[in-house]
């Protein structure tokens, strides 16, 4: 009587990502990044699966940051709160079926994810009638993964800032940012308003983000 053990290969999981509420988001909100995991159907219910999510870079997860939930066949997630531009990039989950009798089966799903921020910037905090001032917008992202910021514009109380005697539009790109800027000759009454910066980004969905300022002009120049 003799005996043999048999080693059986069997095909890797299926592995898919999704993230929520999207792959761009603004920096400081929070995203959800979800693995979901289908083994062979001829695998037996003793066979377990090792899941890890692998950060840009290809380093394990393993930051107090974030948070894994969950570590059934069907799904492991990754919580990542209030999020920096720094933190954009591609993230992997990576499974590996394991089994005394069995090779291992791998497979891993690659999410990307783009972060971006927007804010304000103003010359100056005063806002007199007949002074020079300026808004800018500025929009910065992280150079991975690349976005496309297709569009800046500026809206203002009346409607899309245009070139005029009194404002000028000044737009600079750079690796990573854009800014658009306002620039008004001689303050009026009339510039008093809500500015409102739209910026159009596509990585890998159109989002539109903004952000606005409020100005009151003091009628004398003293």
């Amino acid at each position: 009587t003799s005996s043999a053990r048999v080693i059986v290969q069997i095909p890797p999981p299926l592995v898919a990502t999704a993230a929520a509420p999207s792959q761009v988001v603004m920096e400081e909100d929070n995203i959800t990044l979800t693995c979901y995991v289908q083994l062979n159907s001829s695998v037996d219910s003793t066979v377990m699966a090792n899941i890890e999510w692998m950060e840009p870079g290809g380093a394990p997860m393993n930051s107090t940051r974030v948070a894994l939930v969950g570590s059934t066949y069907t799904n492991h997630t990754l919580y990542l709160p209030s999020v920096v531009t720094q933190e954009s990039g591609m993230y992997t989950c990576r499974v590996v079926v394991i089994s005394e009798y069995v090779i291992s089966g791998y497979a891993s799903s690659s999410i990307e994810v783009a972060i971006y921020s927007i804010s304000i910037m103003a010359s100056s905090n005063t806002t007199i009638g007949g002074m020079n001032y300026f808004l800018t917008c500025l929009v910065h992202w992280s150079i991975i993964p690349t976005p496309n910021v297709s569009n800046v514009v500026w809206i203002g109380p009346y409607g899309p800032v245009t070139n005029s005697n009194n404002t000028v539009l000044r737009d600079q790109s750079a690796a990573g940012e854009r800014n658009v800027t306002i620039l008004f000759n001689s303050l009026q009454t009339s510039h008093g308003g809500r500015y409102t910066c739209v910026s159009m980004v596509t990585t890998p969905a159109v989002t539109n983000v903004t952000a606005t300022k409020d100005i009151a002009i003091q009628s004398t120049y003293e």
